[in-house]
């Protein structure tokens, strides 16, 4: 789980993130990224019903939310707002991670430690 500075929780946060940020598609997901008014990362995910029951939501959010927790010293300074698809419930969590990172890579959001 991501600690507590780094998740976005607030509605207002997601919708202005939504809003005003950048867009990323990827595979198995879309991530939307914007400025960091703090001097951290902040990351939060947003599972839709299309995905699957109750059961696999939770289990895609602490998959890309573990990904995320064992990564973040590689994300950028901004706040993202991650929404899995549907083929994320498929994927095992060294797939997710390994697209997580080259998506920061490949869009300039990845820094090195």
């Amino acid at each position: 789980m991501l600690s507590k500075e780094n998740r976005l929780k607030k509605k207002k946060e997601f919708n202005y993130i939504y809003k005003r940020g950048e867009v990323f598609h990827s595979h198995s997901f879309t991530m939307h990224v914007v400025r960091a008014y703090k001097r951290f990362p902040q990351i939060g995910i947003s599972v839709s019903k299309a995905v699957g029951n109750s059961v696999v939501r939770s289990r895609v959010k602490r998959i890309f939310s573990e990904a995320c927790r064992l990564n973040i010293n590689r994300f950028a300074v901004k706040n993202y707002v991650i929404t899995p698809k549907p083929i994320s419930a498929t994927k095992t969590s060294t797939e997710i991670a390994r697209e997580l990172m080259s998506v920061l890579n490949k869009n300039g959001l990845y820094r090195d430690v």
